[in-house]
């Protein structure tokens, strides 16, 4: 527990901090390009030589039905974070679908590797820490490329981190310690190792979108940076005109799903 608050602690801290020594605009939501810049370079590099041979084995030894299956697995495991987040954000019509959605496909799914809830079309949300802080009008902040992880704002990089800190010493730490009987490190490092394992699968299953986008991209760090920035405001706002994509496809969120001037707009409200 004194674990927990110090995580907390310091990331509201560093948060803080954060905001009050970087200053994003509208114009210029990058004001630390060129340290990002580097850390993007480093993840570059990281992704080549040890990611990306481990998504082509790992590709190669299960099936593309296998693979979308452990991804919904790992969807399912964070819809009480979803839900919590619902209720935040004062939607209750999307809190009860998407409990609805996490009791079915934990029931009837195998645990959530099959999607019964799409299969009987019962809507799925996308909502997070980041988001509910931009609901109540908290401010992006700078874009910060993190080392492994990838693109963030400063709002959102926090977000995650109280959504992680949620779903790990909850949902599951209540799994590994109460029914596998796990010390506290044991579960933190179960904990790293079901995170590696999504990220891993994710890389697999984007593998040819990701060469694609590499290749096509003028300048790749802007194109990721702005294909984040665009997908996280349109999750924030909501945007119904606009076709949301998820984390893994968010390199293909393009210029075009937004009106002239909207981006402008919206990214100095939120």
């Amino acid at each position: 527990m004194k674990d927990l608050r110090f995580i907390i602690f310091s990331s509201a801290l560093l948060l803080l901090v954060s905001l009050g020594a970087g200053c994003a605009t509208p114009e210029h939501p990058d004001p630390w390009e060129k340290m990002n810049r580097g850390t993007f370079a480093f993840n570059e590099g990281l992704d080549r030589y040890a990611l990306q041979p481990a998504a082509i084995a790992w590709d190669f030894v299960l099936p593309g039905l296998v693979q979308n299956g452990i991804n919904e697995f790992f969807t399912n495991l964070r819809m009480p974070v979803v839900f919590a987040n619902d209720l935040l954000q004062a939607k209750p019509m999307a809190a009860i679908e998407d409990l609805t959605r996490f009791l079915q496909n934990s029931i009837f799914g195998l645990g959530g590797f099959i999607d019964v809830a799409s299969m009987v079309g019962l809507s799925e949300n996308e909502e997070d820490f980041g988001q509910t802080l931009g609901y109540w009008g908290v401010p992006p902040g700078p874009y910060l490329m993190v080392p492994i992880l990838g693109p963030y704002t400063l709002r959102d990089g926090f977000g995650e981190i109280v959504d992680i800190v949620a779903t790990s010493f909850a949902y599951y730490n209540a799994l590994w310690s109460d029914v596998a009987g796990l010390n506290d490190a044991e579960t933190a490092g179960a904990v790293i190792g079901l995170r590696g394992l999504e990220m891993l699968n994710l890389r697999a299953i984007y593998f040819e979108e990701l060469e694609d986008s590499r290749r096509d991209a003028f300048d790749y760090y802007v194109f990721v940076r702005n294909a984040y920035l665009q997908n996280r405001l349109a999750k924030t706002l909501d945007r119904t005109d606009a076709a949301v994509v998820d984390e893994g496809d968010l390199y293909f969120y393009g210029d075009d799903d937004f009106e002239d001037g909207d981006e402008e707009e919206d990214y100095d409200e939120f």
